[in-house]
């Protein structure tokens, strides 16, 4: 028997290997992220076990608004600092289990683990050590998963978890456009603009007008200091780096000109364009108005420009495809098929086009592909299973 103080609490039990009784708590850190797990029922908070978690390696992506962003298609290290909780034993080791799951599981028999990642650690008393449980590449589909880090005690048939935290995180990929403004991803990670928001600097003009179009710091809302707003100076056509045919549209336009939906164009340019001058995204595809006529050459007015049955928005933000071709990488099915066959339409497969379906988001067959579709993007209706 022995007794262990930490901070208020006095802890008495018996070795790991004597008894049954371990005490642990776990603290998940991921980046910047901290999120404090409970202790398992009937144990008492000692500082071991797993004692912070972290992500590194290839796939960490950032950490922003308290989530942390991981690339799909990059090895992801999860590392956690574990920490011996046998303060004194008859033996100076102790052996555990470190596991990463989608699922939480008090115990599992490893013949049947079906565990992302797993490693053992062996430790002596009181050690604190790093351990890395990478994840391959494309482990995870884009979106939001929430990853259980466990650790459990080998020495029995049937490992029974000591403790357990978990740890969010958003699988993105490095050529989508997660906030439609016009730059990847891993442009924005680069540059330090904000993967969620359109406009970091808020200047009237997303992050990818400026850098694509205007020639300006997105993060400054003035980028060469002379008092007045990038946006402005692109509608005035003062601004000598700017390039493509929005800015050539703008030239000319007063600084003073209204933009009464703040999306960039001006309420004379919305006219030519026939989009809406009270609407910052005319056709609701999920891509601002400037943004489609600015950086990726859709059509504002059309929510699916090329006719793949996948909007203009969630070919950019979601899956990083060309809204304005209907096979992105040429495999000779449309990017809308791919999506539904569960196949990545950004990546050539010849496997795919030899197997590339006859029903095409248009003429015969057509509604039953967008139900299908919907299906897939959105889960099935309201009040269907």
């Amino acid at each position: 028997m022995f007794k262990y103080t930490t901070g208020s609490s006095i802890l008495v039990c018996m070795s790991r290997r004597r008894s049954t009784a371990v005490a642990a708590v776990v603290v998940v850190v991921a980046a910047s992220v901290a999120v404090t797990a409970a202790p398992a029922a009937g144990r008492i908070d000692t500082g071991g076990g797993v004692v912070t978690v972290g992500v590194s390696g290839p796939g960490n992506a950032t950490v922003e608004n308290d989530t942390q962003f991981i690339w799909r298609n990059a090895r992801t290290d999860i590392v956690a600092t574990t920490q011996d909780i046998v303060f004194e034993s008859t033996s100076r080791y102790d052996t555990y289990r470190l596991r990463l799951t989608n699922d939480s599981l008090s115990s599992f028999q490893p013949v049947f683990d079906d565990a992302v990642a797993t490693t053992t650690v062996t430790m002596r008393e009181r050690e604190q050590r790093a351990v890395s449980l990478p994840v391959p590449a494309g482990e995870f589909e884009t979106g939001v998963h929430e990853l259980h880090v466990g650790m459990y005690d080998p020495e029995t048939r049937v490992e029974e978890r000591v403790n357990e935290t978990t740890i969010t995180v958003h699988a993105i990929k490095r050529n989508g456009d997660r906030d439609g403004d016009g730059l990847r991803n891993d442009e924005e990670v680069r540059a330090g603009t904000a993967l969620l928001t359109r406009d970091t600097d808020d200047d009237g003009l997303s992050d990818g007008v400026e850098v694509r179009v205007a020639g300006t710091d997105p993060t400054e809302r003035d980028t060469d200091g002379d008092g007045v707003d990038d946006a402005a100076e692109l509608r005035a056509g003062s601004l000598p780096e700017a390039t493509g045919s929005l800015a050539e549209r703008l030239q000319g336009t007063p600084a003073s000109a209204v933009d009464a939906d703040f999306d960039g164009l001006p309420n004379t340019a919305e006219a030519e364009l026939g989009t809406s001058p009270t609407e910052r995204d005319t056709d609701g595809d999920g891509l601002t108005d400037a943004v489609e006529v600015g950086v990726y050459d859709s059509d504002p007015t059309v929510a699916d420009t090329d006719g793949d049955g996948l909007t203009d928005g969630i070919e950019v933000r979601r899956f990083g495809s060309d809204p304005t071709e209907r096979d992105t990488d040429g495999d000779s099915v449309n990017d809308g098929r791919e999506v539904l066959d569960g196949t990545d339409p950004t990546q050539h497969s010849a496997l795919e086009t030899a197997h590339a379906s006859v029903i095409r988001p248009s003429g015969p067959g057509a509604d039953a592909f967008a139900t299908q579709l919907g299906r897939v993007l959105f889960g099935p209706p309201e009040g269907n299973a």
